[in-house]
């Protein structure tokens, strides 16, 4: 049994060795056979074009800014930063760890998954000498350039060649051109705690970047490096230093107008889909957007026409075609140049009344039919509009009418499940939410299924090769029954006050406003069966919209109702006129209204004379729309408030 089991053991021995000494020998052949190519040269970068869905051009991205700079000239400290970021071992490991050759080598013969990790040196030759493709053979070549360009180049000439060939964002490779993006200085010039910047931003420049709202990720990412500088010795210890200020990104003109914003959201959808900066900036690619160009030119325009002269009121508009979530058109501020943080992909704000379809939705599915009645009175702390009283009222009364006490005593009893079906928190009350997410949602009301917003279509490189084809990503959201009912009690909104400035001349639409306690945001979001558009204003000051104390906050969601209405003119003139389905009023009729009281038996006091309301303006007070990627004031008002057993408060409208 022994000498069984000894001969067992010496013919695994001897397989293993077999298997070892062949896979030294494709690694040795791959090592010889990869050879080290020319450099790539700057001529050959390629900007790429971004066009409108037709193909007309958008925008060229990708102009090449490269000022070189010797490794003497770079401060110490500015390379020690740059080193704790990417590779703190870079002067005592190698250059290629013989662990990380082997796990490529396996990958290589075996068809295993990529590996990542790359050091400096092979930062550098990925740039420098491949294409930027991810296949196991490109990651190999990679490693085994980087091998030899070790064996005759000097580590201090390789980083050299790093610092001034690596993307920092903002069209800049290499350190000068990126110190001069963004803080316009020479690099000489930096701080200990600027170098540490631009040294994180290496890992993802155009999403690390602090100008473009992200600034929770790139604090963490400095103070990342700046803990790095301080362990190698680079800063000494002590209290650490302020996070530096930086220049306005993207000032050059193919930014101005709206045309900056869509190029960071196609840029950030790129780099979700796995295309880094390097292909962007450099390879020549075709990205096909979304984006209708008559649909984009109408967005400006309806906004100035009810914005008018008044610089202090900010707007976000987005427009979805329903049932493929293809994002038409979209607004995220007057002139990208002056304003940076996109009010429609970043800005986040209470949805107030605006949330109510969903509630809706939930209810009708849960079986609560269209003609069942609330109670409309005072709810705990929730309110009514100065506008808006009555005892009762059906769910197509309340809806129109927006009676807040009805829908807050209809979220507390169903919840708000039709709101996550439709891609928004499925929560009661709402939290807050951005402009693209709400025109999705009420896109999946329109058609009866949620589709992703997206904004990339297609992408191909210069021999015309597709890299990317998006898919739409749908899953069912309501039935035809609950669509069909919430369709028809949306369509009585366009009859109120604030719904005749939204209504279209030759066609129906359903559609909603909401506004919040203080007058701090006001939306108005709707559809017709082939496009839905939500659009919300809210002041950069954080005072009210009108800031008179006793105004109807109804009247605060006139601006977004005309906004709406206005672009959606223009976006259906010349459409086939397409018409709703009919209600079909599913569910039960039920009442929930409480009984009648007894007759009082006690005398009636006589009337009390009203006191007239103060005619002076009172002190504006702050808001709380929050942006992504930036502090919340602490004092909570545009949020919707809750009283002390759970139920919303800021929901005014």
């Amino acid at each position: 049994m022994n000498r069984r089991r000894w001969r067992l053991v010496r013919r695994t021995l001897y397989g293993l060795g077999i298997v070892v000494a062949g896979l030294c020998a494709a690694v040795g052949i791959m090592y010889a056979r990869t050879k080290v190519p020319p450099v790539n040269a700057a001529a050959q970068a390629q900007s790429s074009t971004f066009s409108f869905r037709d193909g007309t051009t958008l925008a060229q991205v990708g102009r090449l800014n490269r000022v070189p700079v010797r490794l003497g000239d770079v401060p110490p400290y500015v390379r020690g930063a740059v080193l704790a970021a990417e590779d703190r071992g870079f002067y005592e490991d190698p250059v290629v760890s013989p662990t990380g050759l082997a796990r490529a080598s396996w990958a290589a013969v075996s068809g295993g998954t990529r590996q990542g990790g790359s050091g400096i040196a092979q930062q550098y030759v990925k740039v420098a000498y491949l294409s930027p493709e991810q296949t196991v053979s490109r990651k190999v070549k990679e490693l085994f350039i980087a091998v030899k360009l070790s064996r005759s180049r000097s580590k201090d000439w390789i980083f050299e060649q790093y610092l001034n060939t690596v993307y920092f964002g903002r069209g800049a490779y290499g350190i000068q051109a990126a110190s001069q993006a963004y803080f316009h200085k020479d690099v000489g010039a930096l701080t200990p705690a600027e170098a540490a910047l631009l040294a994180g931003v290496i890992q993802a420049p155009s999403y690390l970047d602090p100008a473009l709202g992200h600034t929770a990720q790139t604090r963490a990412r400095w103070r990342y490096v700046i803990d790095g500088m301080t362990r190698t010795g680079v800063l000494p210890k002590g209290p650490p230093p302020a996070f530096p200020r930086v220049a306005p990104a993207h000032t050059e003109p193919t930014y101005a107008g709206q045309r900056g914003y869509l190029i960071q959201q196609i840029i950030g959808e790129l780099h979700a889909h796995g295309i880094d900066d390097d292909q962007i900036y450099r390879r020549g690619l075709l990205v096909t957007s979304t984006i209708d160009a008559r649909l984009q030119a109408a967005a400006p325009e309806a906004v100035r026409t009810a914005t008018g002269h008044d610089k202090d009121l900010e707007a976000g508009l987005t427009s979805v075609r329903p049932g493929t979530g293809e994002i038409l058109a979209s607004y995220g501020g007057r002139d990208y140049l002056e304003h940076q943080y996109d009010n429609a992909f970043l800005a986040a704000l209470p949805p107030g009344s605006s949330f109510d379809p969903f509630v809706l939705a939930t209810a009708l599915h849960e079986g609560i039919g269209l003609r069942s009645t609330y109670d409309a009175s005072r709810f705990r702390a929730v309110v009514n509009d100065d506008d808006a009283k009555a005892a009762s009222a059906d769910l197509v009364t309340a809806t129109t009418e927006s009676y807040n006490t009805v829908f807050s005593r209809l979220g507390t009893q169903v919840g708000a499940s039709g709101a996550a079906k439709a891609g928004l928190p499925g929560r009661f009350p709402p939290p807050n939410v951005r402009v693209v997410d709400e025109a999705a949602a009420y896109a999946a009301l329109a058609s009866g299924t949620y589709a992703a917003p997206h904004i990339v279509a297609k992408v191909t490189d210069r021999s015309g090769k597709v890299l990317l084809n998006v898919r739409p990503r749908t899953r069912p959201a309501f039935s035809h029954a609950v669509s069909a009912d919430v369709a028809f009690a949306l369509q009585g909104v366009a009859k109120t006050e604030v719904g005749r400035r939204a209504a279209l001349p030759d066609r129906p639409i359903a559609g909603k406003f909401g506004t919040t306690d203080h007058n701090a945001a006001a939306w108005f979001c709707g559809y017709t069966p082939r496009l839905a558009t939500s659009v919300a204003v809210y002041r950069a000051s954080n005072r009210p919209l009108i800031n008179i104390g006793n105004a109807p906050h109804q009247k605060s969601a006139t601006v977004p109702a005309v906004i709406w209405g206005t672009f959606m003119t223009r976006a259906e003139a010349g459409q086939p006129v397409e018409v709703f389905p009919p209600p079909v009023f599913a569910g039960a009729v039920r009442r929930f209204t409480p009984p009648s009281p007894l007759p009082s038996t006690k005398a009636v006091p006589p009337p009390v004379r009203p006191t007239l309301p103060s005619k002076k303006i009172p002190a504006a007070r702050p808001s709380t729309i929050r942006k992504a990627g930036r502090p919340t004031p602490t004092t909570p008002l545009g949020k919707p408030t809750h009283s002390a057993d759970g139920d919303q408060v800021g929901d005014t409208g």
